[in-house]
């Protein structure tokens, strides 16, 4: 059951996703911040989910997107390929 909570000022309802999506999101953060201890432990938590290699896989890729993108655009106008 979703509880109300609240983060820096931000009202969410904790508990609204389910346990293995919130263990992947957790694990793509913490991938993203290059946080070893917790993506290790949300690598655990995620597969103790019932989270499969592929979900987890499709998780890292995910979690690499927004940075590949930003290095790209910055190349590119920096370099003014096209």
């Amino acid at each position: 059951m979703a509880k109300e909570a609240q983060f820096f000022n931000v009202k969410y309802m904790e508990g609204s996703l389910e346990p293995k999506t919130n263990q992947l999101i957790r694990l793509a953060v913490c991938l993203a911040l290059g946080h070893e201890e917790g993506a290790l432990n949300h690598l655990a938590k995620a597969r103790a989910e019932g989270a499969s290699e592929d979900e987890i896989w499709e998780t890292v890729a995910f979690t690499m997107r927004v940075p590949a993108a930003k290095v790209r655009y910055f190349a590119k106008r920096i370099i003014g390929a096209k």
